[in-house]
C-alpha cells in the first residue's frame, strides 16, 4: 500500500471509492477522469485495486505517484481478491467522507461529476441519502452510444413505493452517504449488484433522487463482463455463481428491511424472486439427479415452462450451455447491428 496526502482537513465531505480489478487496458484513463474532478472543494480519492494480476495496482500507484492537484489522493491493494461487496466494506470503513462516490475501474466520470452530485445532494438539505445519475453507453472499444436514463427516485418515497415497482437504475452512476451504510452495515458476502440494494435501502431512510443528466461512460464488455458459458462445467458453474449472488441479494434486502421494520412489504415483493431461487436451489443441489417433482410442485408459484427448462438445464447442462451460446450470438448480433446503425 502506497499513499499521497495532500494538507487540509482530516475529513473531507466527499471521498470516490475507486474499484478496479484487471482492468489494465481501461484503468489509466478511468483514473485519470476522477483525479481530473473539477471540484470547487478537495476530494479524498481512493484509488483501490482487489488483488489483481495484471498491472492494474502498478498504473495506479504510478497515477498517485505523479499527482499534484488538490485531492486528497491513496492508492491501495488488497492482500487477496476480496470479491466486490467486502472490497466496497474495506473501501468505506477506510473513507472518511459524508457523501461515497463510486467509480468502477472501466468507466468513465465527467470532469464536473463529483461537483455536480455535492451540489444536488446541498439542494436537498443532504437528507437524500442517495443520488443517482443518467449514464452514456460505451461499447468495449470505448465508443460513446446512446444516453442511458434511469428513473427519477425522487418519484420512489418509501418501500412501498419500491415494492409496487422497482426502478431502473445503475450501480455505476450512484453515491451515497456514509450515514446510510452505518444504519445497514457492511454488505453480506456474494452481494455483487449493489445498485437495488442501495436504492432500497435509501428508501427506507431519508430518500433518493437523480441527476438527469449522464455523468458516467459506461463501458459494456470491459474487464467486469461475464463471458458465455461453453460448455456443461462452465454453465454449471456460472448458474450456480448466478444463483449466489442472487440469494445474496435477496438476504441482504430482507435484513435491510427488517431492521427497519418493513420485512413484510420487502418480502411480499421479493416472493417471486424467492420462489425462483428456491426453485433453482433445489435444482443445483442435487446434480444429474433432479426430479420433476421439484418442477410441479414450484410451478405453483413459478411459470411451468419456465420451471421446465430450468429442470431440462440443469439435468443435462449440456443442452444449457448450447442455448446460452446461442443467446450470447444473438446478443452479439443485435449489439453490433446497433453499432452499424448508430455509426
Amino acid at each position: 500500500m502506497s499513499a499521497r496526502k495532500h494538507s487540509g482537513e482530516q475529513g473531507l465531505t466527499v471521498s470516490v471509492l475507486f474499484l478496479a480489478f484487471n482492468q489494465a487496458s481501461f484503468v489509466e484513463q478511468a483514473a485519470r477522469s476522477i483525479l481530473e474532478q473539477r471540484s470547487l472543494a478537495p476530494l479524498e480519492i481512493l484509488l483501490s485495486d482487489d488483488a489483481s494480476t495484471d498491472a492494474t495496482f502498478e498504473i495506479l500507484q504510478t497515477l498517485a505517484e505523479q499527482y499534484r492537484g488538490p485531492h486528497r489522493v491513496r492508492v491501495r491493494r488488497n492482500a487477496r481478491n476480496l470479491g466486490i461487496s467486502a472490497h466496497y466494506n474495506a473501501l468505506i470503513a477506510e473513507s472518511t467522507g459524508q457523501l461515497l462516490i463510486t467509480a468502477a475501474g472501466d468507466d468513465l466520470s465527467a470532469p464536473y461529476r463529483a461537483q455536480r452530485i455535492l451540489q444536488a445532494w446541498d439542494a436537498s438539505g443532504r437528507r437524500a441519502d442517495l443520488i443517482a445519475s443518467d449514464l452514456q453507453d460505451l461499447n468495449a472499444q470505448g465508443e460513446g452510444g446512446e444516453t442511458l436514463r434511469v428513473d427519477d427516485l425522487a418519484q420512489w418515497r418509501n418501500a412501498s413505493d419500491w415494492a409496487a415497482q422497482r426502478p431502473y437504475v445503475v450501480g455505476a452512476a450512484q453515491a451515497f452517504t456514509r450515514r446510510l451504510f452505518t444504519q445497514f452495515g457492511p454488505y453480506l458476502p456474494n452481494v455483487v449488484y449493489e445498485d437495488q440494494i442501495n436504492t432500497l435501502r435509501a428508501l427506507l431512510m431519508g430518500g433518493a433522487l437523480t441527476i438527469a443528466e449522464p455523468l458516467v461512460q459506461y463501458r459494456r464488455g470491459g474487464a467486469s463482463a461475464g463471458l458465455a458459458a461453453s460448455d456443461a462445467a462452465s454453465f454449471l458453474s456460472k448458474t450456480r455463481a448466478r444463483h449466489q449472488r442472487e440469494v445474496a441479494e435477496i438476504e441482504q434486502m430482507l435484513q435491510d428491511a427488517t431492521s427497519v421494520g418493513e420485512e413484510a412489504i420487502v418480502r411480499s415483493a421479493l416472493e417471486f424472486t424467492i420462489n425462483r431461487a428456491a426453485l433453482l436451489g433445489q435444482l443445483l443441489g442435487r446434480p444429474g439427479q433432479q426430479t420433476l417433482s421439484a418442477v410441479f410442485c414450484a410451478a405453483k408459484k413459478l411459470p411451468f415452462f419456465w420451471c421446465l427448462r430450468q429442470y431440462v438445464y440443469l439435468r443435462w447442462p449440456e443442452i444449457g450451455a448450447a442455448a446460452n451460446r446461442n443467446k450470447t450470438r444473438r446478443s452479439a448480433a443485435r449489439q453490433a447491428l446497433s453499432d452499424r446503425v448508430r455509426h
